[in-house]
């Protein structure tokens, strides 16, 4: 009986190794691609999507520039609420992004 419970606990420790192996044989991190640049919205357009996107509370697509000179510009979806006259805050699920005017590239709903 022991017999035949190893040999079942190994077949299964064969099955679950064979499972994982391509999931851990990626690295990861891996240098993402580039994120391609979207066109600069004007600035009347992306103070008129933000005030609807806000009040809507709808999910929006945005692309920020970093605050920085040593980050890169980021592809991101969330909800926007306003902080105060100059930051917006982006949301979805357990990531957050702060940002103003001038960071935001292009908004899509």
């Amino acid at each position: 009986m022991q017999n035949i419970n190893r040999s079942f606990l190994h077949e299964r420790t064969a099955n679950m190794i064979s499972h994982l192996k391509p999931i851990f044989s990626e690295p990861f991190f891996e240098d993402k691609p580039p994120v391609t640049l979207l066109p600069i919205e004007p600035l009347f357009q992306r103070k008129l999507f933000l005030k609807k996107a806000i009040a809507s509370q709808r999910e929006v697509f945005l692309q920020l520039m970093p605050a920085t000179d040593g980050g890169q510009p980021v592809n991101v979806r969330g909800i926007i609420r306003k902080l105060d006259g100059q930051r917006y805050l982006l949301s979805k699920k357990n990531k957050t992004y702060f940002f103003t005017i001038n960071q935001l590239r292009y908004i899509a709903g």
